[in-house]
């Protein structure tokens, strides 16, 4: 990531965007929502598993503008920003994309009992339902007016359209700001490169993948 020019963070930190840090960001409680059951990955060495621009981002090798950040996500200003507010809501803990999120069992429906429980927790479904309301509180905070008038995208790029192989949901808003090529091509919900957040949690509560489309390599 090359640096940001100096006059244009400032500005930017005038209009109200986050200071360009860099910050190591304290890894989730440990083993929440693990894909490895024998995970013994201790904080330090939390994110060497992650080889990508966000993984540097997370143990404070690279800066970034961060917007909010909880437990388990964090979310951060776009280095290439298409609206005026566009952040970037991930998870820290790896997750590749959204071929990578689990939904519920078909195996276990109608199934009663301590693996009815273990199906229903054993899923991504929560994960991205806390992204959503993670980027709803960016909109409510930073474009209320977008917000309200439902003026705003949240959405996933599917692979291989995206730069990097980090789940990240898009926030952008307003949406009608927005260059139309970015608004109705690029970041286009219903495209075969790119899908709502909404969809994605409706078919992973079906039983079903994150996305309609097979990987295409």
């Amino acid at each position: 990531i090359p640096p940001e020019n100096t006059n244009n963070a400032i500005t930017q930190q005038q209009r109200g965007h986050p200071p360009l840090v860099a910050a190591y960001h304290e890894p989730p409680p440990h083993n929440s929502n693990s894909n490895d059951d024998d995970d013994d990955t201790t904080n330090d060495d939390y994110y060497a598993n992650n080889p990508t621009v966000f993984g540097r981002i997370l143990d404070g090798k690279i800066p970034s503008r961060t917007y909010l950040e909880s437990k388990e996500l964090l979310a951060f200003r776009d280095i290439s920003p298409h609206a005026p507010l566009h952040a970037l809501v991930i998870p820290k803990r790896y997750v590749r994309n959204v071929y990578s999120l689990r939904g519920i069992s078909r195996h276990s429906e109608g199934e009663e009992g301590e693996g009815e429980n273990e199906s229903q927790d054993n899923n991504d479904i929560q994960l991205v339902q806390n992204m959503r309301q993670m980027g709803l509180d960016l909109l409510e905070q930073h474009q209320p007016k977008s917000l309200a008038s439902g003026d705003y995208i949240l959405c996933f790029h599917i692979p291989p359209f995206y730069s990097v192989d980090h789940l990240h949901l898009h926030v952008l808003a307003p949406a009608s700001e927005m260059n139309w090529v970015y608004r109705e091509i690029k970041y286009k919900c219903g495209a075969r490169w790119c899908t709502s957040d909404l969809e994605v949690i409706e078919r992973l509560k079906a039983g079903l993948p994150a996305v309609q489309y097979k990987r295409l390599f």
